[in-house]
């Protein structure tokens, strides 16, 4: 089987194209990325297809006017004031509970799915800097899973000849800009990326989903210019109280709009009270916002820290290794007892030919492709290093 008629199989059997990042990677940069997409799509439809504001005015309005101020109160920040309250004659104080956010709030959700996907591209710019094209060993190590007897040795030689390649030369990380070269000067005298590089790189990412997810709930409370970051906790609070999911006052269904109509040389003030459907969906759509952003903060966090334990624990790596290894026809494992100098020499394998960055990549092809193709994958590794 060729590689285009590999390519024709993939396809009809539906399954994805394979990405070089995690699965929680995924759900971040793809998952929550289409969400705010669709979610801005459906408040922009809902914001130009229907009418976002009604204001009641007098009835000596013409029908024009009354499309006028439709308008210019919709463009112009209406105010909420209580229904028991008496509106303040001071403008300053009513402007004070101005509502600033209903006009862009597709602008807000789709500036929460740009921020999602910012670590990818972090993830995509510096992985590239090693000497490993990630992508290409996973795609190669997927093919190998489709062929079989002597085409598959081949395919599992030529992945295996591209995987020591890269074992032998990370210890220089080249860089397409002269002006990196100081940089990597000062990270090859530290030690950093020997062995280390894609693993310190894919931390720092896992990192930035987490944090990203965090200050999505301090930008949009900034945005908003409400109580966004503890939105979860009143709708809790409130709900154990009877009352309604949230303070009417928050996402407000009436306001209030003040303008000014000049007749000649007469310039008259009104108050006009204004009714913002749109704001039924932005409750729903905000308090799906505040549990998605506190859910994903959750998920990638432990995620960060799971990653970096494993990573930081030489423990973790050689027994991850070494179920995959086969010595004398055996498949060792965490309980199988082994003779002193093969231990050793795994050990050796593991954190001085593998080192951090080769089981990462392991790790990867195991979770990306099979199990049985890392495992072929890693005694073909063995089997060169013993020689």
């Amino acid at each position: 089987m060729g590689i285009n008629d590999f390519e024709l199989a993939r396809k009809l059997a539906g399954i994805k194209d394979l990405t070089d990042d995690s699965r929680i990677h995924q759900l971040n940069r793809s998952g929550c990325l289409i969400f705010f997409i669709a979610v801005a799509i459906a408040v922009s439809t809902k914001l130009y297809v229907g009418n976002p504001i009604q204001c009641w005015c007098p009835a000596q309005f013409t029908k024009y006017q009354r499309a006028y101020i439709d308008s210019y109160c919709w463009v112009r920040n209406t105010y909420v004031i209580d229904f028991n309250s008496t509106i303040p004659n001071d403008k300053y104080l009513r402007h004070e509970t101005e509502i600033p956010y209903y006009q862009w709030t597709p602008i807000i959700l789709l500036f929460q799915a740009v921020l999602f996907y910012v670590p990818r591209l972090f993830w995509k710019g510096f992985s590239g800097y090693s000497s490993l094209n990630i992508k290409k060993i996973i795609k190669n190590s997927n093919e190998i899973s489709y062929k079989y007897g002597k085409e598959r040795k081949e395919s599992l030689k030529g992945t295996v000849e591209y995987f020591e390649k890269y074992l032998k030369i990370r210890n220089r990380v080249t860089t397409r800009h002269r002006n990196m070269e100081q940089t990597n000067e000062t990270i090859a005298a530290m030690g950093i990326h020997k062995g280390n590089y894609i693993v310190l790189i894919f931390l720092l990412t896992s990192f930035l989903y987490a944090a990203t997810a965090l200050c999505q709930i301090f930008i949009v409370d900034s945005l908003l210019g409400i109580r966004f970051k503890t939105l979860g906790p009143d709708i809790l609070k409130r709900a154990t109280m009877g009352d309604t999911l949230l303070d009417p006052n928050i996402f407000p269904i009436v306001t209030f709009c003040d303008f000014e109509l000049r007749q000649m040389t007469n310039v008259q003030t009104w108050t006009v009270q204004c009714s913002l459907p749109i704001n039924l969906f932005s409750e729903k759509i905000f308090i799906a916002n505040w549990f998605l952003l506190v859910i994903m903060t959750i998920i990638n966090a432990i995620y960060f820290l799971y990653n970096l334990v494993s990573t930081f624990l030489p423990y973790r790596a050689e027994v991850y290794v070494q179920k995959f290894l086969t010595v004398d026809g055996v498949r060792t494992g965490m309980y199988q007892k082994i003779p002193e100098h093969l231990t050793e020499s795994q050990k050796d394998f593991v954190h001085s030919f593998l080192r951090r960055d080769g089981v990462f990549l392991i790790w990867m092809l195991s979770n990306k492709v099979n199990q049985v193709v890392a495992g072929e994958i890693v005694n073909e590794l063995w089997i060169n290093y013993t020689k």
